[in-house]
């Protein structure tokens, strides 16, 4: 053997895989560890993010039912101020054929009333200035 060389023994072999494998066995329960911590938080977040929403659809709801019922008493208020029905104009008591027949013989014999010739243009308004 030369001077740098050195030839491992069954022990030290033994003694290299046995902390190998306790290294790889602490390394697999870190990471196990590190992974369970991390999906407890996600299953915290997905149920807090279920909770949330059910909060929301009870929101919802009520609200829709405020909404019918604010509905309702809407269509009722309507109903009770809505004007009572008016009844049809009661018709003008029918005329004689001969009075109608005078009276339009006396309006086409009445001059038609003056009426006030209709002005193109407003009169012109003269403004005073103030003192300048």
């Amino acid at each position: 053997m030369g001077a740098g060389e050195h030839k491992m023994t069954g022990s030290q072999i033994m003694q290299m895989g046995g902390a190998f494998l306790l290294g790889a066995v602490l390394a697999a329960g870190a990471v196990y560890a590190w992974c369970s911590h991390r999906l407890r938080l996600e299953r915290q977040r997905v149920l807090h993010v279920e909770h949330s929403r059910q909060q929301v659809l009870e929101q919802v709801t009520h609200a829709r039912r405020q909404i019918e019922q604010l509905q309702r008493e809407s269509h009722e208020l309507r109903l009770a101020i809505r004007p009572a029905p008016r009844h049809a104009p009661v018709p003008a008591p029918a005329q004689d054929a001969a009075e109608a027949a005078r009276q339009y013989a006396e309006s086409l014999l009445k001059p038609p009333p003056a009426t006030d010739k209709p002005q193109a243009f407003k009169d012109t308004v003269v403004l005073r200035r103030g003192p300048g």
